[in-house]
């Protein structure tokens, strides 16, 4: 088993934190998708997951996260509880990238790249305090990071079974990381095929799906489809689709009486949107699908505006890529000056340090580093692709840490032992 306990009171601190700021900014107050996690969460407690009447948004999201909230619901315990175990997970997570960095770097480096990882997101506040799957993918990112070290470090296959239930639940709470790691199959194929040595790499990119057969089961009996994870990939990749150049790829609900709505948040203000002109038609020939016709109209719609468009879709990937970066530019609403200027800041911050860390693993040529490179690489551009926000990269902050603290390593003797090089 894993010890989780030892060595980590140095940055027991970071539960501390956790937990107050749980208790200062949590409320009982249902706002956004946390609603539907929860609806969800009774769903399981009756005996389903999709509702049987398949209305768009029957398959919104992966049954990871509402599994989890399931005896919170059932014991109807009060929404504060949750957000407790999602302090906790994050500390976790904190935990496992503490241990991680012990295997290429002293104690006290790794402590600080923990609370770098811990504290540094401008998203960790509310990954903690909203009923919401970052604070678990944090946990689970970091603990199959840990995993997966710890069998090239010792070589034992218990390891690599760890890993595969650990980063199988990843895949059912972020659904998105399923063509993550198809697209790793292929790059692990293409490398066993050149050297039969590298066939560990291809277990630990497919062996996750087989915690998956159950819910991929599930979902080809209800929409007869195979590999059908959710269907809200539709409503993504139209908006990032969008050939009007007064539009940037961000997510709207895809129902004409939403379109365009908003109001003023502390960090944005609205402005004037062509939205409803431009969507609104198309929208309504929508109303009366039901949610796997939606999306497969959705897609279909994306797929010719992006064959048309092909320019402004590479727009879009660049506004896009901005949004999750500093969360500019939207729509239909301003980010205040003062708030950019933070995010842009926040974000040069650590880019550019990690830039020189990039270089420098692929300069070492250090397979095992290369690898959660490429994961990030993959991830990140994946996302690029998807309407997307700042939320979305969290999960990938203690791949990145990891990544980042290569900077401090002298060379290439420093790192994992035992580990193989290209």
């Amino acid at each position: 088993m894993i010890k989780i306990t030892k060595g980590i009171w140095p940055i027991l601190p970071l539960l501390f934190f956790y937990i107050l700021v749980t208790l200062i900014l949590s409320t009982n107050h249902i706002q956004g998708d946390e609603g539907r996690y929860l609806d969800f969460a009774k769903n399981i407690l009756n005996g389903h997951y999709a509702d049987s009447n398949l209305k768009p948004g029957f398959l919104w999201n992966g049954p990871g996260y509402p599994l989890l909230l399931t005896p919170f619901i059932y014991l109807n315990l009060s929404l504060l509880f949750i957000k407790l175990v999602n302090a906790f997970l994050l500390f976790l997570g904190c935990v496992f990238v503490f241990k991680s960095m012990l295997f290429k770097m002293p104690k006290k480096p790794a402590i600080f790249f923990s609370y770098l990882a811990g504290v540094s997101h401008i998203y960790t506040l509310k990954a903690i305090s909203l009923i919401l799957t970052e604070a678990l993918s944090f946990f689970l990112v970091a603990l199959s990071m840990y995993l997966f070290l710890s069998f090239f470090k010792e070589r034992n296959k218990k390891y690599l079974i760890y890993f595969s239930i650990t980063a199988g639940v990843l895949l059912l709470t972020k659904v998105f990381f399923s063509y993550v790691f198809l697209s790793l199959i292929v790059i692990s194929l293409v490398l066993y095929l050149i050297d039969r040595s590298k066939i560990y790499f291809l277990k630990f990119s497919a062996y996750p799906f087989i915690i998956c057969l159950p819910y991929l089961i599930y979902t080809y009996s209800i929409t007869d489809k195979f590999f059908y994870w959710s269907d809200a990939g539709g409503s993504s990749l139209y908006f990032m689709s969008t050939p009007y150049e007064n539009e940037y790829g961000d997510w709207f609900p895809a129902e004409a009486a939403s379109l365009g709505l908003s109001e003023n948040s502390q960090t944005t203000t609205l402005k004037n949107n062509s939205l409803y002109e431009n969507h609104n038609i198309f929208f309504k020939s929508l109303e009366g699908l039901n949610g796997i016709e939606k999306d497969e109209k959705l897609k279909q719609v994306a797929f010719n505006n992006i064959i048309e468009n092909k320019l402004k879709f590479a727009k879009n990937i660049i506004y896009n890529i901005a949004r999750m970066s500093f969360r500019f530019p939207f729509t239909n609403r301003d980010t205040n000056p003062l708030v950019l200027i933070f995010f842009i800041f926040h974000f040069s911050f650590f880019f550019f340090p990690f830039l020189f860390a990039m270089f420098k693993v692929l300069q070492n040529k250090n397979v095992i580093d290369i690898s959660l490179l490429l994961f990030i690489l993959i991830t990140f551009f994946g996302m690029s692709v998807l309407s997307a926000v700042p939320r979305f990269t969290f999960p990938l902050v203690p791949v990145f840490f990891y990544i980042l603290s290569t900077l401090i390593v002298k060379n290439k003797n420093d790192a994992l032992n035992n580990s193989p090089s290209i």
